[in-house]
């Protein structure tokens, strides 16, 4: 696997702790203690009611890593996302069978999945044949947790077959889990293709219009509430990531500043710093942030040199995208360039 699975710093988006629990647990299946974590992260961990709790996506990628660095199991997210089953996957899970059909139930995954996972959005494309999810990133996620949350939803998928034709036709994942293909084939019950650039499910869509036998509108109705509900208290970090996104095009057209990035929303840049402090967070970190994320797209892909990707970004010279680079990372771009091809021959790291 040639993934980097690195913790990347994003405090503005906040995880439920309930992760932090399921990736304890798991670890401890594979036979690991919670001493093998650092000693400021085990607090998330204690089996002890964490439903009100939160933890950064920081310290959740953080998580990750140390786990799959004590386990040395590459497969460690879908392995997590198929042996735990949090109480807000079984009540997502349970508005999903109770829907009418199975394209109601899909619908309704796509609707509350943030009420599951903060860090993960989810948008469909669908032709005359397939309906496509895409598993979009929120900030910067573990690789491992995107693999989570796609094993968890296979279990619904799952549920909405009632023994008939499978709904899912493909399964991409963007790490090479070449050696264990059998292995994620079985957690997400079908075909899947590896190294994809983007993690998606396909579906066939003629199925979609199938009556599920669960429906219950008594129940669909209480539990479309509740995760009303649930939606409501998330945090709201929605103007940032909109801001995030202005602040991408205009990195992409190397012209970047607060006043354009202020104009479309018809503020100035005053307002704009006030209004992103609501969500805490600067158009600084924003910017920073964009520039973390784009570095490391570009130099996975290997189709620039690090003098050219520090230009794109807008960086004054290679030596003060190389300083930013070992603040984001803690290493070298060009380590991460060698780790990222697999040329240090560590699967996980």
């Amino acid at each position: 696997m040639n993934q980097i699975l690195h913790p990347l710093p994003c405090e503005r988006l906040q995880e439920r702790a309930f992760w932090a629990q399921g990736i304890a647990q798991t670890m401890e299946q594979c036979g690991k203690s919670l001493r093998d974590l650092p000693a400021d992260l085990r607090q998330h961990c204690a089996p002890t009611d964490q439903s009100l709790a939160q933890i950064s996506q920081t310290d959740m990628n953080r998580l990750w890593h140390a786990a799959a660095r004590v386990t040395q199991d590459e497969c460690f997210g879908l392995r997590m996302g198929q042996a735990y089953c949090s109480n807000t996957l079984k009540v997502l899970g349970l508005a999903a069978v109770s829907s009418e059909t199975v394209g109601d139930a899909v619908q309704r995954v796509l609707r509350y999945i943030s009420v599951f996972s903060t860090q993960v959005q989810l948008y469909s494309v669908e032709d005359d044949q397939y309906f496509t999810i895409y598993f979009e990133p929120r900030g910067t996620p573990h690789p491992l947790h995107m693999e989570a949350v796609v094993a968890q939803c296979a279990k619904i998928w799952s549920s909405l077959e009632n023994g008939q034709a499978p709904l899912v036709l493909e399964t991409r994942l963007a790490g090479e889990h070449e050696g264990t293909r059998p292995y994620c084939e079985s957690v997400l019950s079908g075909k899947v293709r590896l190294g994809a650039k983007r993690i998606a499910v396909r579906m066939s869509r003629a199925l979609l219009r199938n009556p599920l036998p669960s429906a219950d509108a008594f129940l669909r109705k209480r539990l479309d509430a509740s995760l009303e509900d649930m939606l409501g208290d998330l945090p709201n970090v929605n103007f940032a990531e909109q801001v995030k996104q202005r602040i991408r095009v205009l990195v992409a057209q190397r012209e970047v500043s607060e006043d354009m990035v202020a104009t479309p929303f018809n503020m100035s840049p005053r307002h704009l710093r006030r209004k992103l402090s609501e969500t805490q967070t600067t158009y600084e970190k924003l910017l920073d942030e964009v520039r973390m994320e784009l570095a490391m797209r570009l130099i996975q892909e290997g189709k620039l040199n690090l003098g050219r990707i520090a230009f794109e970004l807008g960086f004054l010279d290679p030596s003060s995208f190389t300083r930013a680079f070992r603040r984001w990372t803690g290493m070298s771009p060009t380590a991460f360039k060698d780790r990222a091809h697999g040329r240090l021959g560590a699967a996980v790291v």
